[in-house]
């Protein structure tokens, strides 16, 4: 895992970016908390077919009733866009807005280093942690827009996704989604109701703004620029005299005396 997802590209490990929440990640996490939350339900069921798309199939010889209790066919669609063969209703649909860069200090935080706790054992067993620099820390975050749009064939349809994606975001999902990188902003607001005619029917639509926050952060490691840490212990005398912790000194003195035959 890297900048907050699998990405494909081998930039990210090239110029060490760890995280990068704009638009991929918000977009996905958005559509994947719709989906889980209204695949509980049993009015507004979301079933999805063996790829992870929303199940649309051909609904001739569906009864009125299916996918109410079962997992023939989705009663909502949940997506980016419908799919170019056909269109289903009710939908929802997320789309990203506009982003801008926004700079959590004056620098980036260009000169932060990250430190790390290295053991240190010498010839005697001794051991010790001492604190080394790790890596430089650069991070920034983004703010933008996203627009989750409902499109229904019935004004009550309407109205009820519109509320429960606004509770969804506001405070049931907010947590979770927090955890993963994308901060909903207390601004949330929903867009004026509109219809316009779709064939011999009514199409009703209207949209709830998310306003999001995310992050990006580089981590580069500086490892491989302290090549050696030397340390270095001078004896001597120390006034007043002190005797060091876990440090014994011994000696080995020998006296020897040579012996003539004639004695």
């Amino acid at each position: 895992m890297a900048a907050g997802f699998n990405q494909i590209t081998d930039l990210y490990d090239i110029y060490h970016i760890v995280q990068n929440t704009m638009i991929r990640v918000p977009k996905d996490s958005l559509i994947a908390s719709l989906k889980e939350f209204f695949a509980r339900d049993s009015k507004y069921h979301y079933v999805c077919d063996e790829w992870g798309y929303p199940k649309t199939p051909d609904h001739t010889d569906l009864i009125p009733d299916a996918g109410l209790y079962d997992e023939l066919t989705t009663r909502v669609f949940v997506g980016e866009q419908n799919r170019f063969s056909n269109i289903y209703y009710p939908a929802i649909l997320v789309k990203a807005g506009g982003f801008r860069s926004i700079p959590i200090s004056f620098n980036r935080n260009k000169y932060l280093v990250e430190y790390m706790q290295q053991e240190v054992v010498d010839d005697y067993g001794n051991r010790t942690f001492i604190t080394v620099p790790d890596r430089f820390i650069l991070a920034g975050a983004w703010e933008g827009s996203f627009s989750v749009k409902v499109q229904s064939k019935g004004i009550r349809e309407r109205d009820d996704l519109i509320e429960l994606i606004a509770i969804l975001f506001v405070d049931l999902d907010w947590a979770n989604l927090s955890r993963t990188g994308v901060s909903i902003k207390p601004d949330l607001s929903v867009g004026s109701p509109s219809e316009e005619d779709d064939g011999n029917d009514k199409l009703f639509s209207q949209s709830v703004e998310i306003n999001v926050r995310g992050e990006w952060r580089r981590e580069i490691p500086i490892n491989n620029i302290i090549d050696t840490i030397t340390f270095c212990v001078e004896f001597g005398t120390i006034n007043p005299p002190t005797e060091a912790p876990n440090l014994e000194a011994r000696g080995i003195s020998e006296l020897s005396w040579p012996v003539s035959p004639e004695e």
